[in-house]
């Protein structure tokens, strides 16, 4: 993928395809210039930062890979969802949100989050909402709150260009990741099902694609069928009880052990946590004395 201007608009791809550990950035070259998840590049955006005064710095969410780089902006305001302020304010917050109380890898943790990562506790300027107008000048962004991947997972709808970032609804052939503490699998697919409703002309994802021009139904379709083929797999190996230990051994999200396996075994956990919690509000499922089965 290369840089490509769309108008005010100009996207900038992450590294290595921007595949995981970076993701897309979107520059507002506009009267109030701003970097939307500056994850993706550290030499083009240090570039950017040189050569304008960046006013604003937009998070679409508290997930590391769109966070990396906002230390090279700290003269910039920041404007996060209001659900996840918290998540920027306080280090114990963000631990929180990504589900890690009593984690027996901290030490781990701390090194990707401070370290690679360069977390440092920040104010937000401005917490935004659903609905809500971000004015950059000329160019106006619309607010869309799509929770399910994170609890203020925003994508922001630019009408006067015609162009909708899904943030990280990235419509990926992996499929939809709902695994920290207040992600939820229901709220993904009611958020996808919102962002189909909404007319544009280009949608922009922060992994993968990219760019995508047309048509984006199908894609979509076959995003969310990754959550059914998941939870299929879960059902069939639930043929006998298992332990949740068990369950995340079997790496039905992943497909197979990665490393670092501290890092993944947390995603694949809260993932599946959040499967058999569906289950067994269905009814589908029971647990006793620590392990799941049919019910």
């Amino acid at each position: 993928m290369k840089i490509r201007r769309l108008g005010r608009i100009v996207f900038i791809p992450g590294r290595k395809g921007s595949g995981y550990p970076f993701c897309n950035s979107l520059f507002i070259e506009d009267e109030r210039k701003a970097i939307i998840d500056p994850g993706s590049d550290e030499a083009l955006l240090k570039e950017l930062a040189s050569k304008h005064r960046i006013e604003v710095l937009v998070n679409s969410h508290y997930h590391e890979d769109h966070t990396a780089f906002n230390c090279l902006f700290e003269d910039s305001q920041l404007w996060v969802h209001e659900a996840e302020a918290p998540c920027h304010k306080s280090y114990a917050a963000l631990l929180d949100h990504y589900g890690l109380k009593g984690n027996p890898c901290m030490k781990e943790w701390h090194d990707l989050l401070l370290g690679r990562y360069h977390y440092r506790e920040r104010t937000p300027a401005l917490e935004f909402k659903d609905g809500d107008i971000l004015d950059f000048g000329c160019t106006k962004a619309e607010v869309i709150h799509t929770p399910g991947h994170t609890v203020g997972h925003s994508s922001l709808y630019f009408p006067d260009d015609g162009i909708l970032f899904l943030g990280d609804l990235d419509l990926s052939r992996f499929g939809p990741w709902y695994g920290d503490a207040g992600s939820d699998i229901d709220q993904t697919l009611a958020s996808v099902e919102r962002l189909l409703r909404i007319p544009a002309d280009i949608y922009i994802t922060s992994h993968e694609a990219g760019i995508i021009e047309g048509d984006i139904t199908r894609l979509a379709e076959q995003y969310l069928e990754v959550i059914d083929r998941r939870e299929e797999k879960l059902i069939a190996f639930l043929e006998r009880p298992r332990r949740l230990e068990e369950i995340v051994s079997r790496w039905i999200v992943y497909g197979r052990e990665r490393e670092p396996r501290f890092f993944f075994e947390v995603g694949e956990e809260g993932m599946m946590k959040k499967h058999l919690e569906r289950l067994v509000k269905k009814g589908r499922v029971l647990e006793r004395d620590g392990r799941f089965t049919l019910a």
